[in-house]
């Protein structure tokens, strides 16, 4: 089977596995076995019309938490409250400034369309959980 595919393919496939395994042995001792396999597969699916075709890049350095973090900041943001935010969540101005402009980035790309990518500004699903492209 391997003479079938490229050695990109085989680490595409092994990812996929991977993300099948982590997710499958995450919720196996809450679900069961079964439901975990197809919380598993489910996962993998979404993955795959999520991310196929593209080449993605899975940083170390950014934790849960702070990917959490970042959100409840976007998430407390008027449009003028850089130094309130800054004193409550102990960050510099300045790094709730990046912040609320990598989160509006973030979320302009999720909706707006892009001349040279067809599958940008159409969100992450549509009505059934399934990528748009």
């Amino acid at each position: 089977m391997a003479e079938q595919f490229g050695k990109g393919s085989e680490r595409g496939i092994g990812m996929l596995l991977a993300i099948f395994e982590v997710v499958t042995r995450g919720v196996a001792d809450v679900v069961g076995a079964e439901q975990a396999g197809q919380i598993g597969r489910e996962a993998v699916d979404r993955v795959r019309h999520t991310f196929g075709g593209e080449n993605v890049y899975v940083c170390k350095g950014v934790s849960l938490d702070t990917i959490l973090k970042h959100n409840k900041i976007w998430s407390e943001f008027t449009g003028d409250n850089h130094v309130e935010l800054a004193k409550k969540h102990g960050y510099s101005v300045q790094w709730i400034y990046e912040v609320v402009r990598t989160m509006n980035q973030l979320k302009t790309d999720e909706v707006q369309g892009d001349l040279f990518d067809s599958c940008k500004g159409k969100g992450t699903k549509d009505g059934g959980g399934h990528s748009l492209c």
